[in-house]
């Protein structure tokens, strides 16, 4: 009884800094988003946007379904529901598929309406979303797969959510003068700096899930600036294009 006594106050204070984790993050997303697509024609936009599709849509709903599902799930382990918590991870293993499907169309279909950086040529930017897919798919399964080790299943949880801020992070409105690479991987690592310093003050170190998922995003921003001009990628681009054409 003494030992969960004593435990008691970390584990709130652990379910605190989780909490605030999830505000932040849905606090990202809809700022980013919230022009063009949550209060669409209610406030002014940051940058012009694109015409809504049905797809475009869908995508939107099923996305933040995802996050919203997040909060839920943050929350209702905060308030030590832990049994609800459970059951409604089924709902992560149904959604999962559909965000795989939703997103690689909206990805491939995105480069015909040129909805990425204006900058970039589409079929090079088509990088971006296309290969969140996988990153995100993989931080997931990792998550899922670590449900029994609370500590793992909750770092990979959260940084799976953090990678699917770029295009929220992107949106928002930054100086010009600031390269675009480092606005997405300096954001998501931002993101991330809080997680390192909460290890630190409760394990007396940085866990090793949060240096994979920090190496997992950052590393695989540097690959699509690496590859996205390359012939190779663009020849791939194209076929995949073809298939939605």
């Amino acid at each position: 009884m003494a030992t969960l006594a004593a435990q008691r106050p970390r584990l709130e204070a652990e379910r605190r800094f989780y909490l605030g984790m999830a505000i932040a993050i849905l606090a990202t997303i809809l700022a980013g988003f919230g022009p063009s697509f949550y209060f669409r024609g209610l406030v002014p936009p940051y940058h012009p946007y694109l015409p809504m599709t049905p797809l475009v849509l869908l995508h939107g709903l099923v996305f933040s379904s995802w996050a919203l599902l997040f909060m839920a799930q943050v929350s209702l382990m905060s308030a030590g529901k832990a049994a609800v918590h459970m059951k409604l991870g089924i709902g992560g293993f149904v959604l999962l598929p559909v965000m795989i499907v939703i997103g690689t169309l909206a990805a491939l279909h995105g480069v015909e309406r040129h909805s990425g950086n204006p900058s970039i040529p589409p079929l090079s930017w088509l990088a971006v979303p296309l290969l969140d897919i996988p990153v995100f798919t993989g931080l997931i399964l990792a998550g899922l797969l670590n449900r029994d080790k609370p500590q793992v299943h909750k770092r990979f949880m959260l940084g799976s959510l953090v990678g699917l801020l770029p295009p929220s992070i992107g949106r928002l409105p930054w100086p010009a003068e600031i390269p675009f690479p480092v606005i997405i991987i300096g954001g998501q690592l931002a993101f991330l700096v809080p997680l390192a310093i909460w290890d630190i003050r409760s394990r007396g170190r940085i866990h090793w899930v949060t240096i994979t998922v920090a190496a997992v995003l950052a590393g695989s921003w540097l690959f699509r600036l690496a590859i996205w001009n390359t012939p190779e990628w663009l020849a791939f681009a194209r076929w995949a294009v073809s298939f939605v054409a």
